[in-house]
């Protein structure tokens, strides 16, 4: 009944998920329920590893129904009314894409689907199925409506799971379509660069909606979409050195989440509290959590020396060599400005004014919270080391896609004859301007004046009012909202595009319901009439 294949993009996607998993497994969780997180794993196996469409289809949706009742643990109804509407609508448009790819090909196994077999508009039909699939999966604008709640609402360790790995399923679905089994020729000319630029427009938006978040499990959900919107936008650039740039940053992103998101996690364990407003000052009492949440924002914000440049390397790379500029703008405004709420982040916790009382109050972080932290934090550092040790397995898997892979350079660098970089030399230069400044530190120390008040602000032009809050965290973002564009950005919501689809579909089934219940007699009036217009259109 179902049919398997082992390929290297299945093993890259099942391993991050393994690896997501076990590391999770290891945090004392009192309220993990091991059944539906095992069901959960088990699917994901059953869409990485299908040979089939209708395989692919069964672990599709009982990844799904094993989200939807793991989130019901915490949500609340309106977030779960989100995510059924727009989960069922992803399966019902993946089911639909099936049933046409098995019309036209008479199979659904992937070595036996052929898009030669298939006419052009039912091809477009397929493509815009499967695309739709994938936005709602990965929270493409304006598909997103569910993502930020769903995280934001269910539990906070499995809030890494459906960052980390789940919207990976829509990435592979992707890449599995349109790389293995519908290929570019099939397909008109502007489509990729329509879901480039979604893709890149979902990555600005969602960037300035994070910098405008208080809660900091919304903040990491809208730096999720955008990071995402990243990978959809490389994928679209056709070509070997862009699909392994998404490769490198999807391992990159399922890193970088499961660190922050467990980083957050952690401090909601012990304080109670997720917003920034109500969090600060915790550095000194959280140490090592805090230099952990300053490794995952560095790879994020791709810096270098860690592995989060690495990808965002080869991302400008690709498109600079695809002769991208626009495109390559905007991405690049994007993750520029991300480094305003990765800094948020790192500030609105552990930095700043304390909100709630003295740090020392709130006890210990549990030692197994540290446990998927440490593992994402040395395999983000190691690839900042040696950023070329995964491209020959990155080319194993572009190469079973069809792709000619990038030649690789050694462990220690990265890049092709465009660019190039040596991630051991970086080090090298880092750790020397690090001990030059550390020694330069210590001649001084003893010089230094620390200040009388360290909320003392009077001496840069205003005296705050008591009720205002020094918090940093607290107020950043909205003093983004004078500015023209990033103001309409932040006002704007996917909310008045879905209500207005709901008060449709409202209006529609009203009406519906009402021909439902009419009379025998009006029934009966109402089928002649539909007969007499048959009858008609048929003569004619």
């Amino acid at each position: 009944m179902f049919s398997f294949a082992a390929t290297p993009l299945g093993h890259l996607f099942f391993g991050l998920s393994v690896l997501v998993f076990v590391s999770l497994a290891l945090v004392k969780n009192p309220q993990r329920d091991i059944l539906l997180h095992t069901l959960l794993f088990a699917s994901l196996g059953m869409i990485f590893y299908a040979a089939d469409l209708v395989t692919l289809f069964v672990g599709w949706e009982i990844m799904g129904w094993s989200a939807f009742f793991l989130i019901a643990r915490r949500a609340d109804r309106t977030t779960l009314q989100k995510y059924i509407v727009f989960n069922l609508t992803a399966a019902f448009t993946l089911l639909g894409a099936i049933v046409l790819i098995y019309a036209g090909c008479g199979s659904v196994a992937y070595a036996q689907i052929d898009f030669a077999d298939i006419n052009a508009p039912q091809t477009s039909v397929i493509t815009i199925l499967i695309l739709i699939t994938v936005f709602i999966k990965s929270g493409v604008i304006p598909f997103h409506y569910w993502v930020v709640d769903a995280y934001s609402r269910s539990g906070d360790l499995f809030s890494a799971i459906l960052s980390a790995i789940i919207s990976k399923a829509g990435i592979f679905l992707f890449i599995l379509v349109f790389f293995r089994l519908i290929t570019v020729p099939h397909l008109p000319a502007y489509l990729f660069t329509i879901v480039a630029w979604l893709g890149v427009i979902t990555s600005i938006i969602a960037t300035f909606k994070a910098i405008d978040e208080d809660e900091a499990k919304r903040l990491l959900a809208y730096s999720s979409i955008a990071q995402v919107g990243y990978i959809v936008t490389i994928l679209s650039v056709v070509g070997s050195l862009s699909l392994e740039a998404a490769l490198y940053h999807t391992v990159i992103h399922t890193l970088v989440k499961l660190l922050l998101f467990v980083n957050v996690a952690a401090i909601i364990h012990v304080t109670g509290q997720g917003a920034f407003s109500r969090l600060g000052g915790l550095m000194n009492r959280y140490v090592l959590n805090f230099i952990l949440l300053v490794i995952g924002i560095i790879a994020l914000a791709g810096i270098p020396l860690l592995g989060g440049f690495n990808s965002k390397f080869l991302l400008y790379t690709s498109l600079l060599e695809a002769h991208r500029g626009l495109l390559l703008t905007a991405v690049m405004f994007s993750s520029a400005s991300a480094f305003l709420y990765c800094y948020k982040l790192v500030y609105g916790i552990y930095l700043g004014q304390p909100t709630q009382g003295e740090a020392s109050a709130y006890p210990r972080i549990p030692v197994s919270f540290y446990i998927p932290q440490l593992l994402g934090a040395a395999i983000l550092v190691t690839l900042g080391i040696v950023p070329g040790a995964i491209i020959p397995f990155f080319n194993t898997i572009v190469q079973s896609l069809g792709f000619a892979p990038i030649a690789p350079l050694g462990i220690f660098e990265l890049g092709d004859a465009f660019a190039a970089f040596n991630g051991g030399m970086i080090w090298t230069a880092f750790g020397g301007i690090f001990v030059l400044i550390l020694l330069l530190f210590l001649l001084l120390r003893n010089r230094s004046v620390p200040p009388r008040d360290p909320l003392d602000i009077s001496y840069c032009g205003e005296v705050p009012q008591p009720e205002v809050n020094l918090h940093y965290g607290y107020g950043m973002g909205r003093e983004l909202s004078r500015i023209g564009g990033i103001g309409r950005i932040l006002s704007a919501h996917a909310r008045t595009l879905w209500d207005r689809v709901e008060a449709v579909a409202g209006d529609s089934s009203i009406l519906i319901r009402r021909l439902y219940t009419l009379t025998a007699q009006n029934t009966a009036w109402l089928l002649i009439a539909f007969f007499t217009i048959l009858l008609y259109v048929e003569v004619h």
